[in-house]
């Protein structure tokens, strides 16, 4: 295994632990958040460098049939990503406070959207590539050949974080973040920091962990398909 393949994994793994930061606004003073936001872009960037043959393929793999969900996967973060981004400098007070740009409260909203849009977007990337990380993971920890009952035991786990990702979407109050609709309910960091962050990650597992397992039924059922097709 390639070290610069694990270096880069790194990397996108801090990259989304910076995303889940940033969302703690009102944990962070605004300084701290942009340059936190500063520093996961920075990390994108790298990260869209590395892949760069992917987008250079990109027309030719429309043209053919390409796994839908990945295209669309990374073309909508691509997209939430840029929203962010150019909103990061609209609303900016400290770290692209030179430029003479401003928002307003527009952009303040538009930025809000995007982020929540980008937190689910990159649990559904992370999803889609599971089975890479999973791979990587096992080696790095040589962790032996599958055997039922870890098997059983890691399903299990996954089904009590998704049940519990389920309820942390509710309680974050997530669906009226992802359509901008209005809400005066905030975390209050005070009382709890933790379970801030323990709610945000289960709702990033659920995400990954309904992107993976909508893969795998797809490329299941197509295997079934070509079988079918192929005995008629």
């Amino acid at each position: 295994m390639s070290p610069f393949f694990v270096i880069r994994l790194l990397l996108d793994f801090t990259a989304a632990g910076l995303l889940l930061a940033a969302l703690a606004y009102w944990w962070l003073d605004n300084t701290s958040h942009e340059l936190i936001g500063a520093g996961m872009f920075i990390l994108l960037l790298a990260h869209n460098v590395f892949n760069r043959r992917w987008w250079v393929r990109l027309p030719k793999a429309v043209r053919g049939k390409p796994s839908f969900l990945t295209i669309a996967s990374n073309v909508s973060i691509a997209l939430a990503m840029a929203a962010l981004l150019v909103t990061s400098v609209l609303i900016s007070r400290t770290v692209f406070a030179f430029l003479p740009v401003s928002g307003g409260s527009t952009a303040r909203e538009i930025h809000i959207l995007a982020a929540y849009w980008a937190f689910i977007l990159a649990a559904v990337h992370l999803g889609l590539h599971w089975s890479v990380i999973s791979a990587v993971t096992g080696r790095l920890l040589h962790i032996g050949p599958p055997n039922v009952f870890r098997t059983a035991s890691l399903r299990a786990a996954a089904g009590a974080i998704a049940a519990w990702g389920i309820y942390s979407t509710f309680v974050m109050g997530i669906g009226d973040r992802l359509i901008a609709r209005p809400s005066i309910d905030f975390w209050d960091f005070q009382e709890s920091t933790i379970g801030f962050f323990l709610h945000h990650i289960a709702i990033l597992a659920v995400c990954g962990w309904a992107a993976h397992y909508t893969a795998v039924w797809l490329r299941w059922a197509g295997g079934v398909r070509r079988v079918t097709d192929a005995g008629e």
